[in-house]
């Protein structure tokens, strides 16, 4: 598989879930409670209605799907971590700042990656990297900035004071991520653990990691190797994510 037919693809399973959730977004009955994910967490009706209509569109590859809701389905030599929502409070509310994200992998580790996609389901911006980053067609690329003091910071959940500008939680990891890669934020911190690891899952971030990776971006995940790491059910993820400039000096505030 090529990066251009990951594109054609992605695009089509985006589209296919738009289709099927637009007459639920902002409905109370969206955020009801369906059922169990493979990962342990509670099934939405959004997250089903999104996650059928991508699966619908996938199963029709040569490709292994991970997804928060229905685990590992299929068969092939490219890996793809899917996460169909990601924000389903926001889409609940009719809060439009919620995604699709797709990475694909040639490898069960990340470090096999190839391509990734994201897309605001509310409005169509759409975010994807091969050997470069995008937005809407358009090359981008993380900010300059190089004072912590002129940072505008994506941070679950501060326990102190910074000494940043703005500190900001949109509520979907996959965007807050596009928007360190088209330079709209400087960074992205969540090193929150539970149970001894991290709250991110691999489906959350994977694509946009890469799409911020292609943009400059020095990535930082305080439990390993990011290359090494498995798009499985059971990743975990506590990321820095940032323009090279002020990466060491955030982590040594941290």
């Amino acid at each position: 598989m090529t990066p251009k037919e990951a594109l054609e693809i992605s695009r089509k399973v985006a589209e296919n879930v738009e289709q099927k959730i637009k007459d639920v977004v902002g409905r109370s009955d969206a955020g009801i409670i369906v059922g169990i994910g493979k990962d342990g967490t509670p099934t939405k009706k959004i997250d089903k209605l999104a996650e059928d209509a991508a699966i619908e569109i996938l199963k029709e590859e040569d490709v292994v799907i991970v997804s928060e809701e229905a685990g590992v389905i299929g068969e092939g030599d490219v890996f793809v971590a899917l996460d169909p929502i990601d924000g389903t409070f926001n889409a609940t509310a009719g809060v439009p700042i919620y995604s699709i994200s797709l990475c694909f992998s040639n490898s069960q580790n990340l470090g096999g990656t190839f391509f990734g996609y994201v897309r605001n389901l509310a409005t169509g911006d759409e975010y994807y990297a091969n050997s470069n980053s995008y937005k809407n067609g358009k090359k981008i690329r993380v900010s300059d900035v190089d004072r912590l003091e002129d940072c505008n910071v994506v941070f679950y959940y501060p326990i102190k004071m910074y000494p940043f500008k703005r500190l900001r939680i949109f509520g979907s990891a996959s965007l807050e991520i596009c928007m360190i890669a088209d330079g709209s934020f400087d960074c992205f911190i969540d090193i929150r653990k539970k149970d001894g690891k991290g709250y991110l899952r691999v489906y959350d971030v994977a694509a946009s990691l890469f799409i911020a990776k292609k943009a400059g971006a020095v990535i930082t995940d305080l439990d390993g190797n990011l290359d090494d790491k498995k798009i499985s059910i059971d990743e975990r993820f506590r990321l820095i994510v940032s323009n090279e400039k002020i990466h060491e000096k955030i982590k040594s505030i941290l």
